[in-house]
C-alpha cells in the first residue's frame, strides 16, 4: 500500500495589515480575526484547501517589515518560513504602498521557494489615482502576480489557479550581490539575507538560520559566516566588515527600487469615487456638527435631568404606541411582547423598541454625515487623520467616542438589553415556571435555587454578562476597522512612556478591554521583553475586560457619571503609578516608536457582525461552562455545612475582617471576590446582581468595583501569562495585584467615607 502523499505547504507573508488573515479565510474558509491595524494576528493560524486535487496547508503568519525580526510577533513568521520549508510562499501586499512591497519581496526570494505576489485592496489604490503595471511586475520577479480586493472576495478564484502555478522567483540583484559580496558560492544562498542577519546577530535567530541553510552550504562562504562570532560569542553588531556590506547592499537596493518604481507605477489617474462639490460638502459638515450637538445636549440634559431626546421620544413612544388596549391586551403571549419591546409597565425601564428608536435617533445624525464625508471627501479623510492623533482636537475627538461607547455599551447593554433579559425573560418568565414545574428538594435547588446553575449559572452568563459582552464587541469592532486605534497609539505616546512603553503599547491595553487573555498575546507586537513584562504586569493589574467595563458602565448609567469617573479615575492613575515604579524597576531597553498609520476606512457591516458573532461563539463556548462549573462549587459550598454554617458563611466568616473590617462592604461581597477568582466578568455579574438588589452604597460600589477592577487575573488569563512569561513571572505578578488592590480599596473607602462625597 502506497503512502499518503504529503500535503504542500503555503504560506502567507506580507507585511503588517494588508489583508493576509482576509485571505486566509476565503482560502480555508476558516475565520481569523481582521482588523485595520498591525499586530492582529500574533500566532500561527493553519487551514486546509484542496486545489486541482492536491492538498494544500495554508499557514497564516504575524506581519513582518522585514525577514530580519525585530520584535517577537516578526520572529514567529521568520522562524516559520525557515522552520516549515514552504512549497509555495504567498506574498500578500498592500497595492498603494509598492516600495514597501518590493523591500519584502527582494527579501523573500532569496529564498528560493516558489512565490505568488497578491496585489491586495487594488479599489483604494484606484480611489487614490494609482495604476500598477501587475504584467511588468510579474516579468520583474519571474512570478505569478493576482489583483484581490479580500475584502469582498474580488480575485480570490484568480490566486487559487496560482497557487499551484507557482514558479521559482528570479533575483534582480543577484548579479549586483555577487559584485557586492565577491564571492561565486551560488545561486541558491541567500547572500543578502545572510549579511543582515550577520548585523542583528541574535543568537537564538542564528541558530535557526544554521539549520535552514545547513553547515555544508555555509561552508561555501566561510570568509563571510564563519569570522562572525557563533551563537556561544555573542553578537556582530557593530562589526565593520558587516556594516560595510550592508551598506553596500542598501545602496543596491535602493537604486533598483528607483528605477522599479518608475516603471511599475504610473499615477494621475481619475479616482474612483468623485468627490463632494463644495456645497456639498458643507452641508455635511453642518449635519455633522448638528450630531454632535445633539450627543451633547443628551449627555449634559440627563445628568441635570432636562428634557432631551431620549426622554422626548420614550414619552412619545409609551403614549401612541405602547399603551393602545388595541395593540396589546394582558394575555400571557401579547403581555410578554409588550414588556419586551417597551418595557416592563411597572418601575420604568428601556424595551427593545424604546432603545432602538433612542440609539437610532442619537447615531445616525452623526454616523451618517462621517460615512458620506470618509466616501467622498478626500479633504475630510486625511483632516480627520490628522485631527485624531493631534491633542488639541484627538482629546475632544477620544471623549467623543468615549461617550458612544458608553450609550452603546452601558445604557443599551447594560441597561435594555440586560433589563429585558434579566428582569423579564429569566426573571419575570423562565425560572418562575421552571420553579413551577420542578418538585421542592435536590434538583429543585440545583436547577432554581439560589445557586442555581439556571438561576443563577446561565442568568449571569447569558442575561447579564451577554448582551453587555456583544455591544462591546460590535462598539470595539467599529474602533478597529475604522483605523482609529492606531492614532489613538500616537495620541497616547507620551503618557504611555511615563510608564516605561511606548505609543504601540496601546493596542494590547485597548484589546483588553474586550478580552484579557488575547491582549496578553498581543503583547508580542512590542519590541523588548522588559516592554513585554510592564505591558503583561498592567492588563493583568487594572484594565477591565468588556464584562467588567459594561458593569462599571451600567452601574454608572443606573447612578450617576461621577461613579464612573471615580472609578476610571482611580484605576487609571493606579496604572500609571504601577507603570512609573515598574519601569524604574525593570532593567531593559526602551524601543523607539516606529509605527505604520492605516488609511481611515468606513467598516464593513458584515465583517463587524461576522467578527462579532465569531467572539460571541468563543465567549459562550468557554464562559458558560466555566459559569455553570463556578456555581456549582458554589452550591456545593452551600451544601456543606461546617458546624452551624455552610461552606459560603464558613467563607464569608473567614474574610470578614478584609471584607468588612478593612473595605466597609457588607458580607455577600465575599461571594464577588471569590467568584472573580474563578473569572473576572462572574465576579463582575455577581457585583452587578448585588448593586441591583440595592445591597451596596454609592461608596460601597465604588470601592467593590475599584478592588474587582485590580483584582488577580481569571484563571485562563493566568495560565497565558505562564505561557507568555514563566511560572515565577506569573505567580510574582498575582503575588503583588492581589494585597495591592485589597489596599488601594481600602484607603478609596476611608477617603470617600472622610470626605463624604458620596454620602
Amino acid at each position: 500500500m502506497s503512502p499518503a502523499p504529503r500535503r504542500r505547504k503555503v504560506v502567507l507573508v506580507g507585511n503588517p495589515n494588508v489583508g493576509k488573515s482576509a485571505l486566509f479565510r476565503h482560502l480555508t474558509g476558516r475565520y481569523a480575526v481582521v482588523s485595520n491595524y498591525p499586530g492582529t494576528t500574533v500566532e500561527i493560524s493553519r487551514g486546509r484547501v484542496s486545489l486541482e486535487g492536491i492538498e494544500y496547508e495554508v499557514i497564516d503568519t504575524p506581519g513582518v517589515t522585514s525577514l530580519v525580526p525585530q520584535s517577537e510577533d516578526e520572529r514567529v513568521a521568520c522562524e516559520l518560513l525557515l522552520r516549515e520549508q514552504p512549497d509555495v510562499i504567498v506574498q500578500v501586499a498592500d497595492a498603494k504602498n509598492l516600495r514597501r512591497t518590493l523591500l519584502l519581496a527582494l527579501q523573500l526570494v532569496e529564498l528560493r521557494r516558489p512565490m505568488v505576489l497578491v496585489l491586495n485592496m487594488v479599489d483604494e489604490m484606484r480611489e487614490r489615482g494609482i495604476e500598477i503595471h501587475a504584467e511588468a511586475l510579474a516579468e520583474l520577479f519571474g512570478i505569478p502576480v493576482v489583483e484581490t480586493i479580500a475584502t469582498y472576495g474580488y480575485g480570490i478564484r484568480h490566486l487559487l489557479r496560482a497557487i499551484p502555478r507557482a514558479t521559482i522567483p528570479r533575483n534582480p540583484l543577484e548579479e549586483r550581490q555577487r559584485e557586492v559580496l565577491g564571492t561565486a558560492a551560488g545561486s541558491d544562498l541567500p547572500m543578502g539575507l545572510l549579511v543582515e542577519w550577520m548585523e542583528v546577530g541574535d543568537a537564538r535567530f542564528r541558530q535557526q538560520v544554521e539549520q535552514f541553510l545547513g553547515r555544508s552550504r555555509l561552508a561555501r562562504m566561510p570568509h563571510l559566516w564563519e569570522r562572525h562570532p557563533t551563537p556561544e560569542r555573542g553578537s556582530c553588531r557593530g562589526c565593520p566588515a558587516s556594516r560595510s556590506l550592508c551598506r553596500e547592499l542598501e545602496r543596491a537596493r535602493a537604486q533598483f527600487l528607483e528605477n522599479a518604481l518608475l516603471t511599475l507605477r504610473k499615477k494621475g489617474g481619475e479616482r474612483a469615487r468623485p468627490e463632494l462639490t463644495p456645497s456639498a460638502f458643507r452641508f455635511w459638515v453642518v449635519l455633522l456638527l448638528g450630531g454632535v450637538g445633539l450627543l451633547a445636549w443628551e449627555e449634559v440634559g440627563g445628568y441635570f435631568q432636562w428634557p432631551t431626546l431620549a426622554t422626548i421620544l420614550d414619552a412619545l413612544i409609551r403614549r401612541y404606541v405602547a399603551d393602545p388596549t388595541w395593540a396589546f391586551s394582558h394575555a400571557y403571549r401579547l403581555d410578554l411582547w409588550h414588556q419586551l419591546l417597551f418595557g416592563p409597565r411597572v418601575g420604568g425601564g428601556s424595551g427593545l423598541l424604546t432603545d432602538a428608536v433612542r440609539l437610532f435617533a442619537l447615531l445616525a445624525p452623526l454616523v451618517v454625515p462621517i460615512v458620506v464625508l470618509m466616501r467622498r471627501s478626500a479633504r475630510f479623510l486625511h483632516g480627520m487623520g490628522r485631527w485624531t492623533r493631534q491633542p488639541l482636537t484627538g482629546i475632544p475627538i477620544l471623549l467623543m467616542i468615549l461617550v458612544l461607547v458608553y450609550e452603546v455599551v452601558g445604557r443599551t447593554g447594560a441597561q435594555a438589553l440586560v433589563g429585558v433579559l434579566e428582569e423579564i425573560l429569566f426573571g419575570a418568565y423562565l425560572v418562575p415556571w421552571l420553579q413551577s414545574l420542578l418538585p421542592p428538594g435536590f434538583f429543585h435547588d440545583l436547577l432554581v435555587g439560589p445557586y442555581g446553575l439556571i438561576s443563577m449559572g446561565l442568568t449571569y452568563a447569558i442575561a447579564i454578562i451577554l448582551p453587555i459582552v456583544g455591544t462591546f464587541f460590535l462598539a470595539f469592532g467599529v474602533l478597529e476597522d475604522s483605523g482609529y486605534l492606531p492614532r489613538l497609539a500616537i495620541l497616547s505616546d507620551r503618557l504611555l512612556r511615563v510608564m516605561g512603553l511606548n505609543g504601540k503599547a496601546i493596542l494590547p491595553m485597548v484589546l483588553g478591554l474586550g478580552c484579557d487573555t488575547m491582549a496578553t498575546m498581543t503583547t508580542r507586537i512590542l519590541n523588548t521583553p522588559r516592554e513585554r513584562l510592564i505591558a503583561t504586569l498592567l492588563l493583568a493589574l487594572g484594565v477591565p475586560c468588556s464584562a467588567q467595563l459594561g458593569v462599571i458602565l451600567g452601574i454608572a448609567a443606573a447612578y450617576s457619571p461621577a461613579v464612573m469617573l471615580t472609578v476610571f479615575g482611580v484605576v487609571a492613575s493606579q496604572l500609571v503609578l504601577v507603570g512609573h515604579l515598574a519601569s524604574r524597576v525593570l532593567s531593559g531597553e526602551r524601543s523607539d516608536f516606529i509605527f505604520e498609520l492605516p488609511p481611515l476606512r468606513v467598516p464593513l457591516v458584515r465583517n463587524i457582525l461576522l467578527k462579532t458573532w465569531l467572539r460571541l461563539r468563543w465567549f459562550l463556548a468557554e464562559v458558560v461552562p466555566l459559569f455553570l462549573g463556578a456555581t456549582l462549587a458554589l452550591f456545593l459550598l452551600d451544601r456543606v455545612r461546617f458546624g452551624a454554617r455552610t461552606g459560603i458563611e464558613a467563607i464569608e466568616e473567614g474574610v470578614r475582617p478584609l471584607v468588612v473590617g478593612w473595605l466597609h462592604l457588607p458580607a455577600a461581597a465575599a461571594r464577588v471576590f471569590l467568584m472573580g477568582f474563578l473569572r473576572r466578568d462572574y465576579g463582575a455579574a455577581g457585583l452587578f446582581d448585588l448593586a441591583q438588589q440595592g445591597a451596596l452604597t454609592t461608596t460601597q460600589i465604588i470601592v467593590s468595583l475599584v478592588v474587582i477592577t485590580l483584582f488577580v487575573p481569571c484563571l485562563a488569563n493566568f495560565l497565558v501569562i505562564v505561557r507568555e512569561q514563566g511560572w515565577r513571572r506569573a505567580l510574582a505578578i498575582v503575588g503583588f495585584i492581589l494585597p495591592f488592590a485589597f489596599a488601594v480599596g481600602g484607603a478609596l473607602g476611608w477617603i470617600l467615607r472622610t470626605l463624604r462625597a458620596f454620602s
